[in-house]
């Protein structure tokens, strides 16, 4: 499967923050339930770009194979 580059570049400190928010919001009893879809998807894109940007870029299946 081909994975896809997104277009768009958060600092990593930003990307930290917004996880944190992210996780309050979700934890929340208030929040709807396909609002709180919504941010856990978004979520895992930004946990997965961080991921990528600390393993030097590499996708995951690359880091395993050159291991």
């Amino acid at each position: 499967m081909q994975q896809r580059t997104r277009r768009w570049i958060m600092p990593e400190a930003d990307i930290i923050s917004l996880l944190r928010l992210i996780h309050g919001r979700v934890s929340s009893p208030k929040i709807e339930v396909r609002h709180r879809d919504t941010l856990i998807r978004l979520r895992d894109m930004l946990e997965d770009d961080l991921n990528r940007h600390r393993d030097n870029g590499l996708p995951k299946e690359q880091q395993t194979n050159s291991a």
